[in-house]
Protein backbone atom coordinates (compact mmCIF):
# COMPACT_ATOMS: atom_id res chain seq x y z
CA UNK A 1 0.00 0.00 0.00
CA UNK A 2 2.77 2.49 1.23
CA UNK A 3 4.43 1.66 -2.43
CA UNK A 4 1.00 2.11 -4.66
CA UNK A 5 0.55 5.37 -2.28
CA UNK A 6 3.67 6.65 -3.70
CA UNK A 7 3.47 5.98 -7.28
CA UNK A 8 -0.25 7.69 -7.17
CA UNK A 9 1.42 10.52 -5.44
CA UNK A 10 4.28 10.96 -7.72
CA UNK A 11 2.08 10.60 -10.76
CA UNK A 12 0.16 13.52 -9.89
CA UNK A 13 3.21 15.75 -9.17
CA UNK A 14 4.14 14.90 -12.60
CA UNK A 15 0.82 15.64 -14.48
CA UNK A 16 0.53 18.86 -12.43
CA UNK A 17 3.46 20.22 -13.17
CA UNK A 18 1.95 21.15 -16.46
CA UNK A 19 -1.43 21.88 -15.22
CA UNK A 20 -2.85 25.53 -15.42
CA UNK A 21 -1.66 27.07 -12.47
CA UNK A 22 1.37 25.80 -11.70
CA UNK A 23 5.31 26.60 -13.90
CA UNK A 24 6.99 24.18 -14.79
CA UNK A 25 11.35 24.59 -14.58
CA UNK A 26 12.52 24.19 -18.51
CA UNK A 27 15.62 22.22 -18.01
CA UNK A 28 14.10 18.73 -17.92
CA UNK A 29 11.86 18.91 -21.23
CA UNK A 30 11.56 16.00 -23.74
CA UNK A 31 13.83 16.53 -26.91
CA UNK A 32 13.25 16.18 -30.64
CA UNK A 33 9.94 17.00 -30.81
CA UNK A 34 8.36 19.73 -33.06
CA UNK A 35 5.58 21.86 -31.51
CA UNK A 36 3.14 24.50 -33.43
CA UNK A 37 3.26 28.13 -33.58
CA UNK A 38 0.35 30.33 -35.75
CA UNK A 39 0.14 33.88 -36.14
CA UNK A 40 0.26 36.86 -38.11
CA UNK A 41 2.59 35.73 -40.82
CA UNK A 42 4.56 39.35 -40.74
CA UNK A 43 4.72 39.06 -36.75
CA UNK A 44 6.19 35.99 -36.86
CA UNK A 45 9.04 37.38 -39.26
CA UNK A 46 10.39 40.23 -37.11
CA UNK A 47 14.14 39.93 -35.91
CA UNK A 48 13.74 39.17 -32.82
CA UNK A 49 10.95 36.61 -33.26
CA UNK A 50 13.25 34.57 -35.14
CA UNK A 51 16.16 34.93 -32.76
CA UNK A 52 14.63 33.66 -29.93
CA UNK A 53 13.34 30.86 -32.29
CA UNK A 54 16.47 29.98 -33.71
CA UNK A 55 18.35 29.96 -29.51
CA UNK A 56 15.58 27.54 -28.22
CA UNK A 57 15.81 25.04 -31.03
CA UNK A 58 19.85 25.07 -30.94
CA UNK A 59 19.59 24.60 -27.52
CA UNK A 60 16.87 21.99 -27.08
CA UNK A 61 16.81 20.06 -30.13
CA UNK A 62 13.41 20.57 -30.47
CA UNK A 63 11.82 22.26 -33.52
CA UNK A 64 9.03 25.04 -34.06
CA UNK A 65 6.64 24.17 -36.94
CA UNK A 66 5.79 27.65 -37.60
CA UNK A 67 2.45 28.50 -39.66
CA UNK A 68 2.30 31.80 -40.53
CA UNK A 69 -0.84 33.18 -41.78
CA UNK A 70 -1.77 36.24 -44.54
CA UNK A 71 -1.79 39.73 -42.25
CA UNK A 72 -4.80 40.42 -45.00
CA UNK A 73 -7.40 37.77 -43.57
CA UNK A 74 -5.08 36.34 -40.14
CA UNK A 75 -8.13 36.55 -37.79
CA UNK A 76 -11.00 35.20 -39.70
CA UNK A 77 -8.74 32.32 -40.63
CA UNK A 78 -7.18 31.73 -37.10
CA UNK A 79 -10.96 31.92 -35.83
CA UNK A 80 -12.07 29.19 -38.20
CA UNK A 81 -9.36 27.38 -37.17
CA UNK A 82 -9.74 27.39 -33.49
CA UNK A 83 -13.66 26.84 -34.24
CA UNK A 84 -12.77 23.87 -35.84
CA UNK A 85 -10.67 22.51 -33.15
CA UNK A 86 -7.32 23.02 -34.93
CA UNK A 87 -5.94 25.08 -32.06
CA UNK A 88 -2.02 25.24 -31.90
CA UNK A 89 0.64 24.45 -29.50
CA UNK A 90 1.53 28.10 -29.32
CA UNK A 91 -0.50 31.07 -30.45
CA UNK A 92 1.07 34.60 -30.96
CA UNK A 93 -1.93 36.97 -31.15
CA UNK A 94 -2.75 40.69 -29.48
CA UNK A 95 -3.79 40.55 -25.87
CA UNK A 96 -6.99 41.48 -24.00
CA UNK A 97 -10.48 41.54 -25.59
CA UNK A 98 -8.63 40.31 -28.94
CA UNK A 99 -8.59 37.18 -27.12
CA UNK A 100 -12.41 36.58 -26.58
CA UNK A 101 -13.52 35.13 -29.30
CA UNK A 102 -10.37 32.66 -29.29
CA UNK A 103 -12.08 31.06 -25.87
CA UNK A 104 -9.00 32.19 -23.73
CA UNK A 105 -10.15 30.62 -20.33
CA UNK A 106 -10.90 27.45 -21.57
CA UNK A 107 -8.21 27.05 -24.17
CA UNK A 108 -4.91 28.99 -22.87
CA UNK A 109 -2.49 28.30 -19.43
CA UNK A 110 -3.01 30.85 -17.00
CA UNK A 111 0.79 32.37 -16.61
CA UNK A 112 -0.86 34.63 -13.88
CA UNK A 113 1.84 33.27 -11.20
CA UNK A 114 4.63 32.58 -13.25
CA UNK A 115 8.12 34.20 -12.13
CA UNK A 116 8.53 36.20 -15.14
CA UNK A 117 5.34 38.39 -14.94
CA UNK A 118 7.17 40.46 -12.24
CA UNK A 119 10.07 41.41 -14.95
CA UNK A 120 6.68 43.24 -17.64
CA UNK A 121 7.19 46.68 -17.35
CA UNK A 122 3.87 48.24 -15.67
CA UNK A 123 2.94 49.79 -18.67
CA UNK A 124 2.85 46.38 -20.48
CA UNK A 125 1.13 43.93 -18.09
CA UNK A 126 -2.30 44.77 -18.12
CA UNK A 127 -1.87 44.01 -22.11
CA UNK A 128 -1.62 40.54 -21.34
CA UNK A 129 -4.20 40.36 -19.28
CA UNK A 130 -7.77 38.93 -19.85
CA UNK A 131 -10.44 39.22 -16.50
CA UNK A 132 -7.20 39.52 -14.12
CA UNK A 133 -5.27 36.45 -15.41
CA UNK A 134 -2.03 36.80 -17.57
CA UNK A 135 -2.21 34.32 -20.57
CA UNK A 136 0.51 34.85 -22.58
CA UNK A 137 4.09 36.43 -22.64
CA UNK A 138 4.59 40.14 -23.78
CA UNK A 139 7.25 39.21 -26.36
CA UNK A 140 7.35 42.11 -28.79
CA UNK A 141 8.64 45.80 -29.42
CA UNK A 142 7.48 48.46 -27.26
CA UNK A 143 6.62 51.30 -30.08
CA UNK A 144 5.71 55.11 -29.89
CA UNK A 145 3.96 55.82 -32.60
CA UNK A 146 2.75 59.42 -33.44
CA UNK A 147 3.30 62.00 -36.72
CA UNK A 148 6.45 61.29 -38.64
CA UNK A 149 7.50 64.06 -40.85
CA UNK A 150 10.32 64.65 -43.51
CA UNK A 151 13.04 66.99 -41.55
CA UNK A 152 14.53 68.53 -44.56
CA UNK A 153 11.63 68.85 -46.35
CA UNK A 154 10.41 71.32 -43.57
CA UNK A 155 13.66 73.29 -43.05
CA UNK A 156 13.41 73.81 -47.11
CA UNK A 157 10.14 75.35 -46.23
CA UNK A 158 10.98 77.07 -42.96
CA UNK A 159 8.81 74.80 -41.12
CA UNK A 160 8.21 73.82 -37.02
CA UNK A 161 6.57 71.29 -36.31
CA UNK A 162 3.28 72.26 -34.67
CA UNK A 163 2.25 71.85 -31.39
CA UNK A 164 -1.38 72.25 -31.33
CA UNK A 165 -3.50 71.12 -34.12
CA UNK A 166 -5.12 74.32 -35.48
CA UNK A 167 -0.83 75.41 -35.93
CA UNK A 168 -0.89 71.75 -37.44
CA UNK A 169 -3.54 72.37 -39.90
CA UNK A 170 -1.93 75.38 -41.15
CA UNK A 171 1.09 73.75 -41.82
CA UNK A 172 -0.35 71.12 -43.92
CA UNK A 173 -1.74 74.49 -45.94
CA UNK A 174 1.98 75.52 -46.38
CA UNK A 175 2.88 72.31 -48.16
CA UNK A 176 -0.04 72.15 -50.07
CA UNK A 177 0.64 76.19 -51.49
CA UNK A 178 4.74 74.96 -51.90
CA UNK A 179 3.51 71.86 -53.82
CA UNK A 180 4.16 69.33 -51.75
CA UNK A 181 1.90 66.59 -50.25
CA UNK A 182 1.58 66.91 -46.50
CA UNK A 183 0.67 62.91 -45.45
CA UNK A 184 0.96 60.01 -47.14
CA UNK A 185 -2.57 57.89 -45.76
CA UNK A 186 -2.52 54.25 -47.59
CA UNK A 187 -6.29 54.08 -47.38
CA UNK A 188 -6.33 51.27 -49.61
CA UNK A 189 -5.15 48.78 -46.84
CA UNK A 190 -8.06 50.37 -44.30
CA UNK A 191 -5.78 49.67 -41.08
CA UNK A 192 -3.39 52.16 -41.41
CA UNK A 193 -5.88 54.63 -41.00
CA UNK A 194 -4.58 54.22 -37.16
CA UNK A 195 -7.82 56.01 -36.07
CA UNK A 196 -7.00 54.73 -32.34
CA UNK A 197 -4.55 57.35 -32.10
CA UNK A 198 -7.28 60.15 -31.61
CA UNK A 199 -9.51 57.60 -29.59
CA UNK A 200 -6.92 56.66 -27.29
CA UNK A 201 -6.83 60.42 -25.54
CA UNK A 202 -10.51 59.99 -25.09
CA UNK A 203 -10.31 57.54 -22.74
CA UNK A 204 -7.41 57.85 -20.96
CA UNK A 205 -8.57 59.21 -18.12
CA UNK A 206 -10.85 58.69 -14.75
CA UNK A 207 -13.33 60.24 -16.92
CA UNK A 208 -12.24 57.91 -19.76
CA UNK A 209 -12.35 54.85 -17.76
CA UNK A 210 -15.91 55.92 -17.09
CA UNK A 211 -17.12 56.09 -20.68
CA UNK A 212 -14.54 53.22 -21.61
CA UNK A 213 -16.84 51.27 -18.78
CA UNK A 214 -20.36 52.35 -20.69
CA UNK A 215 -19.14 51.95 -23.92
CA UNK A 216 -18.11 48.18 -22.95
CA UNK A 217 -21.22 47.56 -20.94
CA UNK A 218 -22.88 49.37 -24.24
CA UNK A 219 -24.62 51.91 -21.68
CA UNK A 220 -23.34 54.71 -24.03
CA UNK A 221 -22.13 54.81 -27.94
CA UNK A 222 -19.70 56.49 -29.90
CA UNK A 223 -22.89 58.71 -31.06
CA UNK A 224 -22.71 60.38 -27.28
CA UNK A 225 -18.97 61.15 -27.29
CA UNK A 226 -18.94 64.59 -29.09
CA UNK A 227 -14.82 64.31 -29.87
CA UNK A 228 -15.23 61.24 -31.83
CA UNK A 229 -17.80 63.70 -34.21
CA UNK A 230 -14.72 65.97 -34.74
CA UNK A 231 -12.79 62.93 -35.20
CA UNK A 232 -14.93 62.08 -38.35
CA UNK A 233 -15.07 65.82 -39.15
CA UNK A 234 -11.13 65.74 -39.51
CA UNK A 235 -10.61 62.54 -42.28
CA UNK A 236 -13.45 64.13 -44.45
CA UNK A 237 -12.05 67.74 -44.05
CA UNK A 238 -8.67 66.46 -44.63
CA UNK A 239 -9.24 64.52 -47.47
CA UNK A 240 -11.28 66.96 -49.24
CA UNK A 241 -8.73 69.56 -48.68
CA UNK A 242 -5.95 67.40 -50.43
CA UNK A 243 -4.19 66.64 -47.15
CA UNK A 244 -3.74 63.23 -47.94
CA UNK A 245 -3.04 64.14 -52.11
CA UNK A 246 -4.74 62.70 -54.87
CA UNK A 247 -4.92 59.17 -55.10
CA UNK A 248 -5.27 58.32 -51.32
CA UNK A 249 -8.18 56.09 -51.68
CA UNK A 250 -5.75 53.90 -53.73
CA UNK A 251 -2.27 54.49 -51.44
CA UNK A 252 -1.42 51.32 -50.28
CA UNK A 253 1.28 50.49 -47.42
CA UNK A 254 4.05 48.69 -49.50
CA UNK A 255 4.47 51.89 -51.16
CA UNK A 256 5.48 53.69 -48.05
CA UNK A 257 9.23 53.62 -48.32
CA UNK A 258 9.13 54.60 -51.56
CA UNK A 259 6.86 57.56 -51.50
CA UNK A 260 8.69 58.76 -47.94
CA UNK A 261 12.18 58.08 -49.63
CA UNK A 262 11.47 59.95 -52.33
CA UNK A 263 10.55 62.95 -50.75
CA UNK A 264 6.70 62.74 -52.03
CA UNK A 265 5.05 63.13 -48.94
CA UNK A 266 6.33 65.04 -46.11
CA UNK A 267 4.14 63.31 -43.11
CA UNK A 268 3.27 59.81 -42.05
CA UNK A 269 1.03 58.78 -39.31
CA UNK A 270 3.01 55.59 -37.80
CA UNK A 271 5.59 53.74 -34.95
CA UNK A 272 9.32 54.75 -34.46
CA UNK A 273 10.59 51.22 -34.47
CA UNK A 274 8.98 50.69 -38.35
CA UNK A 275 12.14 53.05 -39.67
CA UNK A 276 14.32 50.21 -38.11
CA UNK A 277 12.44 47.12 -38.58
CA UNK A 278 10.64 48.10 -42.28
CA UNK A 279 11.85 51.12 -44.04
CA UNK A 280 14.72 50.64 -47.30
CA UNK A 281 16.86 52.84 -46.01
CA UNK A 282 19.14 52.19 -48.74
CA UNK A 283 17.24 52.71 -51.88
CA UNK A 284 16.22 56.27 -51.93
CA UNK A 285 17.48 59.77 -51.14
CA UNK A 286 16.24 60.53 -47.72
CA UNK A 287 17.36 58.40 -44.82
CA UNK A 288 15.74 57.21 -41.92
CA UNK A 289 17.33 59.94 -40.15
CA UNK A 290 16.16 62.18 -42.26
CA UNK A 291 12.39 61.88 -40.03
CA UNK A 292 11.64 63.39 -36.96
CA UNK A 293 8.44 62.74 -34.49
CA UNK A 294 5.85 64.83 -33.34
CA UNK A 295 2.40 64.00 -31.97
CA UNK A 296 -0.29 62.41 -34.26
CA UNK A 297 -2.90 65.36 -35.28
CA UNK A 298 -6.53 64.12 -35.75
CA UNK A 299 -8.69 66.07 -35.33
CA UNK A 300 -8.50 65.80 -30.90
CA UNK A 301 -6.83 66.57 -28.39
CA UNK A 302 -5.82 70.32 -29.54
CA UNK A 303 -2.35 69.69 -28.53
CA UNK A 304 -1.85 66.19 -30.57
CA UNK A 305 -1.27 62.92 -29.28
CA UNK A 306 1.40 59.73 -28.82
CA UNK A 307 0.57 56.23 -28.54
CA UNK A 308 2.32 53.46 -26.75
CA UNK A 309 2.83 49.73 -27.58
CA UNK A 310 0.22 46.93 -28.70
CA UNK A 311 2.20 44.09 -27.75
CA UNK A 312 2.08 40.80 -29.18
CA UNK A 313 1.75 37.59 -26.48
CA UNK A 314 2.93 34.08 -26.64
CA UNK A 315 0.09 31.87 -25.18
CA UNK A 316 0.40 27.57 -24.51
CA UNK A 317 -2.93 25.79 -25.09
CA UNK A 318 -3.03 24.23 -22.19
CA UNK A 319 -4.96 20.93 -23.67
CA UNK A 320 -2.05 20.17 -25.90
CA UNK A 321 -0.03 16.88 -25.61
CA UNK A 322 2.98 18.55 -26.49
CA UNK A 323 2.27 21.34 -23.44
CA UNK A 324 4.97 20.85 -21.35
CA UNK A 325 7.68 21.48 -24.57
CA UNK A 326 5.54 25.09 -25.67
CA UNK A 327 5.68 26.20 -21.75
CA UNK A 328 9.53 25.83 -22.14
CA UNK A 329 10.11 27.43 -24.69
CA UNK A 330 7.96 30.44 -23.18
CA UNK A 331 10.36 29.71 -19.81
CA UNK A 332 13.57 30.02 -22.22
CA UNK A 333 12.08 33.68 -24.16
CA UNK A 334 11.24 34.94 -20.73
CA UNK A 335 14.52 34.73 -19.05
CA UNK A 336 16.95 37.90 -19.54
CA UNK A 337 20.23 36.17 -21.09
CA UNK A 338 17.76 35.15 -23.86
CA UNK A 339 15.07 38.22 -24.45
CA UNK A 340 18.70 40.61 -24.13
CA UNK A 341 20.31 38.62 -26.89
CA UNK A 342 17.13 38.40 -29.20
CA UNK A 343 16.44 41.91 -28.59
CA UNK A 344 19.91 43.32 -28.88
CA UNK A 345 20.24 46.49 -31.30
CA UNK A 346 16.33 46.20 -31.38
CA UNK A 347 14.91 49.71 -31.63
CA UNK A 348 12.19 49.60 -28.96
CA UNK A 349 11.34 50.79 -25.30
CA UNK A 350 11.60 48.02 -23.02
CA UNK A 351 9.06 45.48 -22.24
CA UNK A 352 10.90 43.64 -19.32
CA UNK A 353 12.56 45.34 -16.77
CA UNK A 354 15.62 43.65 -16.85
CA UNK A 355 15.74 44.96 -20.65
CA UNK A 356 18.80 46.45 -21.19
CA UNK A 357 19.97 45.71 -24.77
CA UNK A 358 17.55 47.35 -26.47
CA UNK A 359 18.10 50.82 -28.33
CA UNK A 360 15.30 53.10 -28.32
CA UNK A 361 14.70 55.02 -31.84
CA UNK A 362 16.67 58.18 -32.39
CA UNK A 363 13.15 59.65 -33.03
CA UNK A 364 12.32 59.35 -29.64
CA UNK A 365 15.53 60.01 -28.12
CA UNK A 366 14.89 63.08 -29.77
CA UNK A 367 11.55 64.23 -28.34
CA UNK A 368 11.13 61.98 -25.52
CA UNK A 369 10.40 64.85 -23.01
CA UNK A 370 7.58 65.59 -25.43
CA UNK A 371 6.28 62.36 -25.38
CA UNK A 372 6.53 62.43 -21.50
CA UNK A 373 4.48 65.87 -21.99
CA UNK A 374 1.92 64.75 -24.23
CA UNK A 375 1.71 61.25 -23.02
CA UNK A 376 1.48 57.82 -24.84
CA UNK A 377 -1.52 55.50 -23.94
CA UNK A 378 -2.93 53.10 -25.67
CA UNK A 379 -6.37 52.15 -25.17
CA UNK A 380 -8.75 51.48 -27.69
CA UNK A 381 -6.96 49.05 -29.55
CA UNK A 382 -6.82 46.53 -26.56
CA UNK A 383 -9.24 47.32 -24.53
CA UNK A 384 -12.81 48.84 -26.29
CA UNK A 385 -14.36 45.81 -27.13
CA UNK A 386 -15.37 45.38 -30.60
CA UNK A 387 -12.95 48.03 -31.68
CA UNK A 388 -11.60 46.96 -35.13
CA UNK A 389 -8.89 48.60 -37.08
CA UNK A 390 -9.53 46.79 -40.23
CA UNK A 391 -13.10 47.47 -40.34
CA UNK A 392 -13.13 50.84 -38.87
CA UNK A 393 -10.40 51.68 -41.25
CA UNK A 394 -13.00 50.93 -44.13
CA UNK A 395 -15.61 53.09 -42.79
CA UNK A 396 -13.40 55.72 -42.36
CA UNK A 397 -12.54 55.20 -46.22
CA UNK A 398 -15.89 55.29 -46.92
CA UNK A 399 -16.46 58.43 -45.14
CA UNK A 400 -13.37 59.90 -46.90
CA UNK A 401 -14.07 58.99 -50.31
CA UNK A 402 -17.57 60.70 -49.95
CA UNK A 403 -19.86 57.64 -49.89
CA UNK A 404 -21.15 58.11 -46.23
CA UNK A 405 -21.83 61.27 -44.10
CA UNK A 406 -19.74 61.94 -40.83
CA UNK A 407 -23.09 60.69 -39.09
CA UNK A 408 -23.77 57.63 -41.07
CA UNK A 409 -19.61 56.88 -40.12
CA UNK A 410 -20.24 57.08 -36.95
CA UNK A 411 -23.01 54.57 -36.89
CA UNK A 412 -21.56 52.46 -38.74
CA UNK A 413 -18.50 52.46 -36.23
CA UNK A 414 -21.05 51.84 -33.48
CA UNK A 415 -23.13 49.14 -34.82
CA UNK A 416 -19.98 46.99 -35.78
CA UNK A 417 -18.66 47.77 -32.62
CA UNK A 418 -22.14 46.45 -30.57
CA UNK A 419 -22.10 43.76 -32.63
CA UNK A 420 -18.74 42.63 -31.71
CA UNK A 421 -19.75 43.15 -28.16
CA UNK A 422 -22.82 41.58 -28.16
CA UNK A 423 -21.14 38.89 -30.36
CA UNK A 424 -19.05 37.43 -27.10
CA UNK A 425 -21.64 37.71 -24.45
CA UNK A 426 -23.50 34.97 -26.14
Amino acid sequence: MMKKGLFVFLTAVLILGVLPGLYPGGSSQPKGNAITLYGNADDLAKPYMKTAFAAWEAKTGNKIDIQGIDASNAESILLTKFTTGDIPDVFLHFGNYHLLNFRVEANFYDFSNAPWVRDVVDSVLPQAKVNGKVYGLPFWEASVSGMFYNKKIFAQYGLTPPKTHAEFEALCEKLLAAGVQPIFLPTADSWPILYQFAFDPIFDSPQGEQLLAKLNSNEIKYADIPQIKTIAEFFKRAADKGYFGKNFMTDRWDHMSEVLGNGEAAMVYCWDTWFDTDYDNDSYPYKKGDFGLMPAYMGTPENGTFEGPNVNLLMVNKNSPRAAIALDLIDFMSKPENYNKAFNGIATTPVFKGQTTNKPSSQYQEVKDWVSRVGHASVAQPRIVGYSQVQGGKILQALMGGGITEDECIQQLDDDRINTLKSFSK
